[in-house]
């Protein structure tokens, strides 16, 4: 095997392990919402659990995770919510912005700009990259990137 071929196939056992912990901590959530074995689900219950196919629920749940600092939680349902709704802005950005959380900024840099191809009038796509290149020491493509995002919205000008 080629060095690619390996590197892809550690990183395809990766993301199926992170896919196999975001089962378990969704059939956590199940078991822990289960009051009495015999009585039967409540309306609400039931709508919850058709939930976890709704992007916009997957958003909510991952955008939880992240705030209380779980972030693998948070990139294995929004990578979730990603395969659901493919080319999501909104979700890309996100996953971009927990990367960065996590210091794992060269793929952070890739999520956003896919999310960029998407829709390039999300300003904080930019801010957010040009951060990175701040870090990097890439003043270059830092000040591109402010430009954009102060093109799109010029209040940040004063930010």
């Amino acid at each position: 095997m080629t060095i690619m071929q390996l590197l892809m196939l550690g990183a395809s056992a990766f993301f199926a392990f992170k896919i196999y912990e975001h089962i378990q901590t969704l059939q956590d959530d199940k078991e822990d919402n289960v009051s009495e074995p015999s009585a039967s689900p409540a309306p609400s219950r039931t709508a919850d659990a058709f939930s976890t196919f709704d992007s916009d629920a997957l958003i909510e749940k991952a955008d939880e995770a992240r705030e209380k600092g779980d972030f693998q939680k948070a990139l294995a349902i929004y990578s979730e919510a990603n395969i659901k709704a493919p080319n999501n802005a909104e979700v890309l950005f996100k996953m971009g912005y927990t990367l960065v959380q996590e210091k794992r900024d060269d793929e952070a840099l890739e999520y956003f700009e896919d999310a960029i191809a998407v829709d390039n009038h999300n300003p904080f796509a930019y801010l957010e990259m040009a951060k990175i290149y701040q870090r990097e020491g890439d003043t270059k493509n830092e000040k591109i990137m402010r430009e954009k995002a102060i093109e799109i919205d010029p209040s940040l000008k004063e930010a």
